[in-house]
């Protein structure tokens, strides 16, 4: 008897710390457009572009949610999941964390189904594929969105990547290997410290993207999440590659590092392989082709730069190893679907302030 009071007491305090300030949780509560949309047709509205991805080594096609719908003002993104529908099946270009604030969400990853409740939270790699169950008025789902390696490598600065699991799993996703069907679910209820720590993120965040600015501090508390939530995993699906030990890894960071002016015959000379088996080795243990991979490299430097620089498409396309911004152009038509002038508009425009 004493032990079942124990547990009711320990869930209501935890219930009644779980609160975000008023004006950003009355916020969360309203009744967005779509959401508006949803609840009326009965049925999903996708409010987000979702890209049709074929994969290189089987052929098949995957649903991709792209990254440039999402960073208009930083490479950590604060987003709300809309409720009163289901989310389809699809991949993403990014890193995702979702953190459940009221409700619960039902999730199957990989078809795996996972169970969120308030104070929990799940973080995946790109080659997940994640589908979400009907959401009910009071389940409020958080995503914080991570873009790029560049964005990751930041976050593990001065840390030891071996410390705990999450620094391993961006570990991992950052160097682009080819296990990036990692996942790892946290319940973040026993910790006050991670809690408030989470929470501050997505204020933080949530402040941010309605003064269309991100800042340092996002980072940081970003950092300080991993570091406090290490010993709160409570499942995962982890295959990570050893950095010391795997060729692969040492084959992208060459690859990484070099991106400007590598080609696969250079990349294959520094390590003494043949280019015809080191593309054939790339194919099958990265899932993409090497000219693939540049290309991702070159489009992720070119963003940050056209983000975070007043420089010329002309330079811009130098400083990534093309010679005229006809390539750069191209490099956006394929990946993105835009230009790099349209996507310099998205990115930098002045956000409406209400």
């Amino acid at each position: 008897m004493v032990a079942k009071t124990q547990i009711i007491i320990i869930t209501m305090v935890l219930g009644e710390k779980n609160m975000l300030p008023r004006p950003i949780e009355k916020e969360l509560f309203k009744v967005s457009p779509v959401e508006k949309a949803q609840l009326n047709s009965h049925r999903h509205i996708q409010d987000v572009p979702i890209e049709d991805i074929t994969e290189e080594i089987d052929g098949s096609i995957v649903k991709s949610m792209p990254f440039w719908h999402f960073f208009e003002n930083g490479n950590i993104a604060i987003t709300k999941s809309n409720r009163f529908s289901f989310v389809p099946a699809h991949k993403h270009q990014f890193i995702e964390l979702n953190y459940v604030y009221k409700g619960q969400s039902v999730q199957y990853i990989d078809d795996e189904k996972i169970i969120l409740l308030p104070g929990q939270a799940i973080i995946f790699d790109r080659d997940v594929q994640q589908r979400i169950d009907y959401a009910n008025r009071d389940d409020i789902l958080l995503n914080i969105l991570v873009r790029d390696d560049d964005t990751i490598s930041k976050l593990l600065t001065d840390q030891n990547i071996t410390t705990n699991l999450l620094t391993r799993f961006l570990f991992n996703a950052s160097q682009s290997n080819f296990n990036h069907d990692n996942f790892i679910v946290l319940d973040l209820n026993s910790d006050p410290t991670a809690f408030r720590l989470m929470e501050s993120l997505f204020i933080k965040g949530w402040n941010n993207k309605k003064e269309g600015k991100n800042d340092q501090l996002l980072m940081l508390l970003f950092r300080s999440l991993l570091i406090a939530s290490r010993d709160l995993v409570i499942h995962q699906k982890t295959n990570f590659i050893d950095a010391q030990q795997d060729t692969m890894i040492q084959v992208i960071s060459y690859l990484n590092a070099h991106y400007k002016d590598i080609t696969l015959e250079k990349l294959a000379s520094h390590f003494d392989y043949s280019p015809n088996y080191l593309g054939d080795k790339i194919n099958k243990e990265m899932g993409h082709s090497f000219k693939h991979l540049l290309q991702m490299r070159r489009l992720n430097i070119a963003c940050n730069l056209i983000q975070q620089t007043n420089l010329s498409m002309q330079a811009i396309s130098e400083r990534i190893g093309y010679d005229n911004h006809s390539s750069l152009y191209r490099l956006f038509k394929n990946l993105l679907k835009t230009t790099p002038t349209k996507y310099k508009e998205k990115v930098t425009k002045t956000p409406n302030i209400c």
